[in-house]
């Protein structure tokens, strides 16, 4: 029976410690992230129900810089690439604003090395840009028609026939 050696064994030890510690400083950094915005007395500046007409210039300038950003940084192809309607329509304007809010608390709102933008980039950019683009949704519909398309017509209920009656 050998002994183990104590400086390999102490090695691995020190090795286990320091991940351990790593780890620790990670989960420390999403705690205080998850935190740091909770002591709210009013609408978030990401809400466009309740915001002040100066925060939604500014927000919109974003938004489409931010637009502008994914379509040509992140190379999308013709299935994913945000279309130049996107501002009319609101479910695409929600998901593309709550996407700019994960991008800038990956981005910059961390310092020194983080996971931050590899959990961005896996859990919010890439789902969020496939359920805009799926099939029967109203941005793939522009897309595939290659222009605005209103994802439900008017009625024009003076003229409107209950199908039911038809």
């Amino acid at each position: 029976m050998t002994t183990p050696d104590p400086t390999a064994e102490l090695a691995k030890l020190r090795a286990a410690h320091q991940q351990l510690a790593d780890t620790v400083d990670h989960l420390l950094d999403a705690m205080e992230s998850l935190t740091r915005n909770h002591d709210r007395t009013g609408p978030s500046d990401w809400d466009w129900t309740d915001m002040p007409p100066s925060r939604a210039t500014v927000l919109r300038s974003q938004l489409h810089n931010f637009v502008e950003l994914l379509n040509t940084r992140e190379e999308l192809g013709p299935t994913h690439r945000i279309p130049p309607c996107w501002p009319h329509h609101t479910r695409t304007v929600e998901d593309l604003t709550a996407l700019l809010a994960a991008w800038q608390d990956a981005y910059q709102a961390t310092q020194g090395p983080t996971s931050a933008p590899i959990h961005y980039r896996t859990h919010y950019l890439w789902p969020t840009l496939t359920r805009l683009t799926e099939p029967n949704t109203p941005l793939r519909r522009c897309i595939d028609k290659g222009r605005h398309t209103p994802w439900t017509q008017p009625i024009d209920i003076a003229h409107h026939e209950d199908p039911r009656r038809a």
